[in-house]
């Protein structure tokens, strides 16, 4: 059985994707480039990003699906497996932990990941917010949805 290129993967998945019955997320093409997308995530509900509008760069690799697509966040957010720069340290986009998966998969672990941080993997962990998410979750709540409330939009 022949293998569908890349970009034939990518458009079906985005479709896919885009007609998902999960409101959080949509995403869209960048420049026409099948292999640059920006996506909209709706914070889920019950976490301090719930309702706001977050910005997301994906950039899928000429092998995909074979290699894990890169996705950072554009808008700031305060999560302990997200740096200052919007890098995900997530295990499910390192490469040597890839597992092939569509983007509607993709998307919602990373929204489960959103409504509980992988946070007892040095590796995988922005140090001092997963101290904090695992001793104060309080006070992480409290600081991420100020943080969320200053540089994510507001959904409908």
């Amino acid at each position: 059985m022949a293998r569908r290129p890349a970009s034939s993967l990518i458009k079906t998945d985005l479709r896919c994707l885009n007609m998902d019955l999960s409101p959080n997320i949509t995403a869209v093409t960048v420049d026409d480039d099948i292999f640059r997308c920006e996506a909209t995530l709706i914070g889920p509900v019950n976490t301090p990003y719930e309702g706001r509008v977050f910005k997301l760069k994906v950039t899928f690799p000429p092998d995909y699906p074979r290699s894990p697509p890169k996705v950072i966040f554009i808008t700031r957010i305060c999560h302990p497996n997200v740096s200052d720069n919007g890098g995900i340290y997530l295990k499910v986009l390192r490469r040597d932990s890839w597992s092939p998966m569509s983007i509607v998969k993709l998307f919602k672990e990373l929204v489960e990941k959103l409504i509980e941080p992988e946070v007892n993997d040095e590796g995988q962990t922005i140090e001092y917010l997963a101290n904090l998410y695992k001793s104060d979750r309080r006070r992480f709540e409290a600081m991420a949805r100020e943080m969320t409330n200053k540089y994510a939009g507001r959904g409908n």
